[in-house]
């Protein structure tokens, strides 16, 4: 029968719980220190149960092994929570409404009408029309961007 667990691997050095495919190298992403899978043992806790398998794998394997680091362990902890706060940064930005439009580039909302129907100035746009009004058009060339909805240049 095939383990719950399988695909999961830790690291004794620093702590490190990851998923590794069978054909990735089996180190840490952290230290760099091989992983080991999980112990049979480990069947007996259900996926919802994970952060208790986390604390009970550190406990048992990670900080009673001779290769455990305590310096590897909180560089892993620094990274992970800088990685939770980018994500959590991710995750507000996308409440807020500040997403990314199916093109791909960020929408940009006008700071006059609110309106995220706007277009950025092109750099040929600019020259065209420093050509056309020359030193009247350095106010309109200093803008980034048009609002299609109220004519305004940000």
């Amino acid at each position: 029968m095939k383990s719950a667990w399988e695909d999961r691997y830790y690291c004794r050095k620093c702590g490190a719980m990851s998923v590794i495919p069978p054909w990735k190298e089996k180190t840490c992403k952290y230290c760099g220190s091989n992983v080991y899978p999980f112990p049979e043992e480990c069947d007996k806790f259900s996926r919802e149960e994970y952060d208790k398998l986390k604390e009970y794998i550190r406990e048992k394997y990670v900080m009673t092994s001779p290769e455990f680091n305590q310096r590897s362990a909180q560089f892993r902890e620094k990274i992970q929570a800088e990685g939770r706060a980018i994500d959590a940064a991710r995750d507000a930005a996308k409440a807020a409404g500040k997403t990314t439009s199916p093109s791909g580039s960020p929408k940009v909302e006008c700071p006059y009408c609110h309106s995220t129907n706007t277009k950025k100035i092109s750099t040929l746009s600019k020259a065209a029309h420093t050509y056309m009004f020359g030193i009247f058009s350095m106010s309109r060339n200093s803008k980034n961007f048009h609002c299609n909805k109220c004519g305004a240049d940000f």
